[in-house]
């Protein structure tokens, strides 16, 4: 049988253009080939395009290339261009390609969430080095190294690649950490990792990538917001992200260069409390799922644009572009490809689906986001998904319809024009929790929350000084608020069936109470004196910062509540009105008591 190998070819066409097309004949047999090549393109209609030469031999071994022109004169939609060599019987190789309309290009962004949880314990020492291992390890066909690398090299190997990266903050913290000397892994060397930065750090200053902020951890904040809830700590919930977006912005801009403008909201779990979060610390828009979208309140169109969502209760208003769920799970879970050939077939397919949807919106932004490192490496090593990627990138910039961009780019030329009232609270997964939740992972919870009400006591005990503690990386508050939020990082969650998972969870658990405990540990309360009717406390703050607390008082048909501040090293006798009566006087931070006094009656 003869081989037949078209020349180049794209996955896209403009109605009505002229193209250069070829294809080649291999006669790999050892006698003399008779045959008579053709070219067509089919399309849904009966319309076609031939192109038929005269009969031609090929000796043994010859090959030989046809080359021709024709103008795709054809009817917008999917077609099928045939390289053929009709001998006895007729060999043809078919490939998909997409007739498209003259007009106004769509936008495509790819936003990837490169991600890996601070994987170290409250000692420094390493649970895992995935943060190192998916820079130096891995199995790609044309492609050195782990997935960070991959993605970085792709971007050298195609500059017309421009996409949206969040390098979330922990991970950049850990490859920092590890340049510093204060992290060890041998999974790669510094030069790996250094060499890596250089490069990310360069497409940021191109404007080839846009980096994107987060949670210092990978907290499923939406999820905390309802765990938050039946505690009371809505409010410290708020002061604890507050602390982790502004670290976690603080760090991608140390490390990159750049202040992000958007967000990445880790397992795109949703909560309407977000929109205020996210504005009152300059965030212009984050990204969602098309399960959001579809179920969402307001003037809604399509997915291809994106929208202004005001919280109707606070006026507060953030962008909110909604990811192609297809398209995103597209290149999430089907791209273990048999070779090369397979991974380019599917990229021609992938092409034209993004050009169908811009055949209904022309001029809007398809949005592809998912994570950075799972999809090449998830359940195993997928040799030829970066080939995928690449072969998109190059239909792509052949099509002249399909336009790359981040997401800041394409909203500084197109604002939102509808908004959004309502987005229901949820994670890309069906909108649900079920991934973090469930038998043992209900107890961690619970133990989560009881030590967070510790750390909500902690920051209440330091009143007006614990902002300027929280800004301090050497302080005890700063270093409470970072235990406690690699504590609730969603990913240990996600495996918290795993006891090594569940270990590790309760040691930075424990780390955070130790913490908060010598905090509130820094305040004595003691009666100094009684009277008839009053009790002196005398409270001693041994703290550097100034104490706050209450004391509140509980006798029968009787109850008082009054706020204290106590200087930072220093003691203050508080009078207490108890009556003659038995009395429980309470001195507390938050809502965790510190003392609690049980007075007997007087005689």
């Amino acid at each position: 049988m003869t081989k037949i190998q078209p020349g180049s070819l794209s996955a896209v066409y403009i109605k009505g253009s002229k193209h250069k097309f070829s294809f080649t004949v291999e006669n790999d047999k050892d006698q003399p080939a008779k045959g008579t090549p053709f070219f067509h393109i089919k399309t849904h209609t009966k319309q076609q395009v031939y192109v038929v030469y005269d009969p031609i031999t090929l000796a043994p071994h010859e090959k030989r290339t046809f080359e021709f022109e024709v103008k795709l004169d054809l009817p917008v939609g999917e077609a099928t261009a045939s390289f053929c060599f009709e001998e006895e019987t007729t060999n043809c190789v078919e490939k998909p390609i997409y007739i498209a309309s003259e007009g106004p290009p769509i936008y495509v962004s790819f936003v990837w969430h490169h991600h890996q949880a601070p994987q170290f314990y409250p000692d420094g020492k390493l649970k895992d080095e995935w943060a190192f291992i998916h820079v130096a390890k891995g199995d790609f066909y044309s492609y050195e190294g782990g997935p960070y690398k991959v993605h970085m090299l792709l971007h050298k190997k195609q500059p017309g690649f421009i996409d949206v990266d969040h390098f979330s903050p922990s991970l950049l913290e850990q490859w920092q950490l590890f340049l510093e000397g204060k992290l060890d892994s041998k999974a790669a060397s510094r030069e790996d990792i250094k060499a890596l930065l250089d490069s990310i750090r360069e497409g940021v200053s191109q404007g080839k990538i846009e980096p994107l902020g987060s949670v210092y951890a990978h907290t499923v904040q939406g999820l905390l917001f309802r765990k938050a809830k039946q505690y009371g700590l809505e409010d410290f919930l708020r002061k604890l992200l507050s602390w982790e977006i502004t670290v976690g912005l603080g760090i991608v801009e140390e490390v990159l260069g750049t202040r992000p403008r958007g967000m990445w909201t880790p397992e795109m779990f949703w909560h309407m409390e977000l929109v205020g979060l996210y504005s009152s610390l300059g965030i212009d828009y984050t990204v969602l799922c098309e399960q959001h979208f579809i179920k969402s309140g307001g003037d809604k169109e399509d997915i291809y644009q994106p929208y202004l969502v005001r919280d109707s209760y606070t006026g507060s208003q953030i962008v909110v572009f909604f990811r192609d769920l297809a398209l995103s799970n597209w290149v999430s879970f089907h791209v273990d490809f048999r070779d090369p050939e397979d991974a380019d077939n599917a990229a021609r397919r992938f092409v034209i689906e993004l050009a169908k949807r811009r055949e209904q919106h022309p001029g809007g932004i398809v949005v592809i986001a998912l994570d950075g490192e799972n999809w090449m490496i998830m359940p195993n090593y997928r040799k030829y998904a970066p080939s995928f990627l690449e072969r998109i990138v190059e239909y792509m910039d052949q099509s002249n319809i399909l336009v790359p961009t981040t997401l800041s780019g394409y909203l500084a030329k197109n604002p939102p024009k509808r908004t959004l009232n309502y987005l229901p609270t949820g994670s890309w997964i069906e909108l649900t929790d079920r991934q973090w939740t469930g038998g043992v992972k209900d107890e961690l919870w619970k133990e989560a929350m009881e030590t967070m009400l510790l750390a909500e006591a902690a920051y209440q005990l330091l009143g007006k000084d614990s902002e300027k503690m929280l800004k301090d990386p050497s302080s005890p508050l700063y270093s409470l608020f970072k235990a406690l939020a690699i504590g609730l990082d969603s990913d240990f969650y996600w495996y918290g069936d795993d006891k090594r998972e569940q270990e590790f969870i309760k040691a930075w658990l424990a780390e955070a109470r130790k913490i908060a405990k010598s905090i509130l540990e820094t305040v004595e309360v003691k009666i100094s004196e009684r009277t008839n009717s009053h009790v002196f406390l005398e409270l001693t703050n041994r703290n550097q910062a100034t104490a706050t607390l209450s004391v509140a008082v509980q006798a029968e048909g009787y109850s008082s509540q009054i706020h204290v501040s106590v200087a930072p090293n220093a003691s203050s006798r508080i009078p207490v009105y108890v009556s003659s009566d038995s009395a429980t006087i309470r001195v507390s931070a938050g809502k965790v008591t510190i003392t609690e006094l049980k007075l007997a009656k007087t005689k």
